[in-house]
Formats: structure tokens, sequence, C-alpha cells
């Protein structure tokens, strides 16, 4: 999915303060109309997307739809699998 860059939110994921998940998927960020989305996926159609007033919002509704997503994920579903891998093999690392 093609993203203007200058409508990228910069977020800082390596604060101590960030959460593993975040860390380790890195969703992208950016202002969309008068709201900001979290997505997480290269097809809209397919990724993982949250929307808020403002990037915490967005960050936290994208949080709940990535949950929602691996609980009731198809086995066919490529992007929650490769984020059970990638949360998976994140849990050894050390931040």
């Amino acid at each position: 999915m093609q993203i203007d860059p200058a409508k990228i939110v910069k977020i800082d994921f390596t604060k101590p303060e960030t959460n593993r998940t975040l860390k380790t998927l890195q969703p992208v960020v950016f202002k969309e109309d008068e709201l900001f989305c979290c997505l997480l996926g290269e097809d809209r159609a397919q990724a993982i997307i949250g929307y808020g007033n403002t990037p915490e919002e967005a960050i936290y509704d994208w949080e709940q739809n990535l949950q929602k997503r691996i609980d009731q994920h198809e086995d066919n579903d490529e992007l929650a699998e490769f984020v059970i891998d990638s949360l998976k093999t994140s849990k050894d690392d050390v931040w």
C-alpha cells in the first residue's frame, strides 16, 4: 500500500515504555483525512487497521483489532500467522 510520506507520523518504537508488540511489529501510523490510521499489512483489505483522533488512539484501536485478529484468525490468514510467529520469536529477545 502506498502512503504519502508526508502523512506518516514518526513513532519511536525503541522507547523503554513501548510494549513488545509494537516494538516487534512496528505498524505504520499516518494521517488519513481527519483521523489517524495505524496499519500493518500491504493490502488494506487484509491489513490490521486501527483508527483514532490521535496517533495514540489509533494505536490503541489497532492493538484491539490485532488481538481480535489473532484470536479469530482462520488457517489461511497469512498476516495473522506472521504476527503470531513474530511475537513468539520476539519473546526471547531482550529489549
